[in-house]
């Protein structure tokens, strides 16, 4: 059996848990989808894909590949290509050095090369003023006059494809919004191109299926055994060890993710069963039934690293860039655990956590 089949024999094997039909299928999209759909963090509205493979074009920042200090031949291994995002002023700054990767990538905009680039202006930081977009924007037009010649969309007669950097053409984006001027967007109606997935949720095809394992041997761990009978354990007991020697057998620079997962804090609460590190409460296989985002108790796909770190990693033993959603950064949590810990690493949030313990503890016993 490979690691497909594996993987599609876990999610079928749990799914069966359901106690309605509908539980049984909410369980089994839950699974399916792990890297079947996106989500959309920074991507423009106009620019995302819309929820779909992690495989497929990714949209990373300047700002990203400069921190994590990835290389050409690194960012090659985005394999359904990648475009390179100068954003604001990044695209106005200059590199005496001609061979320098921010030259190169200055030179592939609108490319159809695997990693190509592209000029965005629009706000990164979140606040209500435009200023430094519109700025940006004067820059871009005393530089390329014609730049309306040369906004980013989908070629045409080209059927829709989310990889490949030969599926689209032009180089611009632009949406300015707020403070006391009009608002100026480059993709005002539809139909938008809706060309690229954020960086931060992509994986290979392979890469993929190993988070499809980790988390479906998590949630192996949501099964409440002590009702099974004898065939029951040993159907059990047999998945399991596939699995596991699956995970053992898949290795990267950090280790194998048997190691990984049987180290994470959410199996090392209480032994054999699955909980929510953060909150410390036990998942049962019929929470991941949980269709409605909008419940607290609603499961996320959760990251021991945060996202918004923005750390990638480039793994030798797997030739290929690791991005914050990676075999080794992710586990189950509720979703309020999310939102409670999505700025932290998970070690960071329980230190931080402690902090506030005993912070409360000093001024309740003053009083």
């Amino acid at each position: 059996m490979n690691k497909r089949q594996l993987r599609n024999k876990v999610i079928t094997y749990l799914s069966n848990f359901g106690t309605t039909e509908e539980e049984k299928h909410n369980i089994k999209e839950k699974l399916k989808n792990i890297c079947g759909k996106t989500g959309q963090y920074n991507v423009p509205d106009a620019l995302y894909q819309k929820r779909t493979s992690r495989c497929n074009r990714a949209l990373i920042s300047w700002k990203t590949v400069e921190k994590n200090k990835l290389t050409l031949k690194q960012l090659e291994s985005f394999s359904g290509g990648v475009v390179v995002e100068f954003i604001n002023e990044d695209y106005f700054k200059n590199d005496s050095n001609p061979q320098s990767l921010f030259n190169i990538l200055k030179n592939r905009l609108g490319s159809d090369e695997k990693v190509s680039s592209m000029i965005s202006i629009r706000n990164e930081s979140g606040t209500s003023s435009s200023h430094i977009e519109r700025d940006a924007f004067d820059k871009l037009k005393a530089l390329i006059p014609d730049y309306q010649n040369h906004l980013i969309k989908r070629k045409d007669g080209i059927a829709c494809s989310g990889k490949g950097n030969d599926q689209w053409e032009g180089y611009i984006y632009y949406s300015m919004k707020g403070g006391q001027q009009n608002t100026i967007l480059s993709h005002a109606t539809a139909p938008f191109p809706q060309l690229f997935n954020p960086a931060c949720d992509f994986a290979n095809e392979e890469i993929c299926l190993d988070i499809d394992l980790v988390l479906a041997y998590f949630a192996m761990f949501s099964i409440d055994k002590t009702a099974f009978n004898v065939i029951q354990k040993k159907e059990y007991y047999e998945l399991l060890n596939e699995i596991k020697k699956e995970l053992k057998n898949s290795k990267y620079d950090f280790g194998n993710l048997l190691e990984y997962c049987d180290n994470h804090p959410c199996l090392l609460l209480d032994s054999g069963k699955l909980f929510d590190p953060i909150q410390v409460e036990p998942i049962n296989i019929i929470d991941f039934s949980i269709n409605d985002k909008s419940n607290l108790n609603n499961l996320d796909l959760t990251h021991n690293e945060a996202v918004n770190k923005g750390k990638y990693y480039y793994d030798k033993t797997r030739g290929c860039v690791l991005a914050p959603t990676r075999p080794n950064n992710i586990f189950w949590s509720k979703h309020l655990s999310n939102m409670m810990q999505q700025n932290f690493s998970l070690n960071e949030y329980f230190e931080h956590e402690e902090k506030i313990v005993a912070k409360r503890k000093v001024k309740l016993n003053k009083n």
